[in-house]
Formats: structure tokens, C-alpha cells, sequence
């Protein structure tokens, strides 16, 4: 299996950002525990991540002994990167509505907010600056104003 192949594969189900287990419950009533601790390593990688070369770096990092490790394409990782993100960004902000999971939910928000500026960030407003000077007509006259 390729790391592509293998991170698809881990991420198929989704993301996990809070959690190193997760429980499954069966509809017989059976409850299995799943370690996810590397799909949560994942996931957490795209928040600390620049870009998708920074978080393929993080996969190959993360995949298991035995995965074929092929060289880092922009076209291929960048694609599975932005769907990533766009999953992380949808968990964080349903947490951000949940009670109890807020607090941790807006710091992570926090970090991705620099990391991910074009979708979390908020804009800074643009500064402008009048100067007239009519020396003639009297003092000088300095207008600041904030574009908007």
C-alpha cells in the first residue's frame, strides 16, 4: 500500500481531533474500542501544517512499517489536503456549538486561524492616510480614516 493509498484509507471515515480511542457500539449492543491515535496524529497535522507538503511530511511520519512511501505530487496531496482541512474546519465548528467542547474547540480555531488565513482569519482593515497641504490656505490638515 502507497501513503496515499494508506491515507485515504485512515481517513475514510473522517476525522478525529479529541480523542486517542473511539467507541463503536454494534446494533447488537456490543461495544468495540478502536485505537486512533494516528488518525488523530493526522488530523491534528493539518492544523500545525503550512501546507500539504508539510502534512504529507506528517503522514509519511505517522504511516506504519512496510508502507511504500512515494515522492510528495502537489496535484495528489494538495487535493486530499483541502478535503482534509474542509473536514477539520466542519468537526471544529460543530464543536464550537457544543457546551462542552468550546473552550478547546476556539483554540484550535486559534492556531488554524494562522495557519489557514484565506477561511479563519479575520481580515485586517485596510489604514489610509489624506495628507493636504495647502500651505497658503492656512495649517496643515491630516485626515485618518479606515477602508473598509
Amino acid at each position: 500500500m502507497t501513503l496515499i493509498e494508506w491515507t485515504k484509507d485512515l481517513l475514510k471515515n473522517g476525522v478525529e481531533l479529541w480523542s486517542d480511542e473511539a467507541l463503536i457500539t454494534a446494533k447488537n449492543g456490543s461495544v468495540v474500542k478502536r485505537d486512533v491515535k494516528v488518525l488523530r496524529a493526522v488530523c491534528l497535522g493539518i492544523i500545525s501544517s503550512n501546507n500539504a507538503e508539510e502534512w504529507y511530511r506528517l503522514c509519511r511520519l505517522n504511516c506504519p512499517a512496510g508502507t511504500v512511501i512515494e515522492p510528495y505530487y502537489e496535484s495528489t496531496w494538495k487535493e486530499l489536503f483541502e478535503d482534509t482541512t474542509a473536514l477539520v474546519r466542519n468537526e471544529l465548528t460543530k464543536c464550537l456549538l457544543k457546551e462542552r467542547a468550546a473552550k478547546s474547540a476556539q483554540t484550535l480555531l486559534g492556531i488554524l486561524s494562522r495557519r489557514d488565513k484565506d477561511h479563519w482569519a479575520e481580515q485586517p482593515k485596510e489604514k489610509k492616510v489624506d495628507l493636504s497641504a495647502d500651505t497658503a490656505a492656512g495649517p496643515m490638515k491630516v485626515t485618518f480614516s479606515v477602508v473598509e
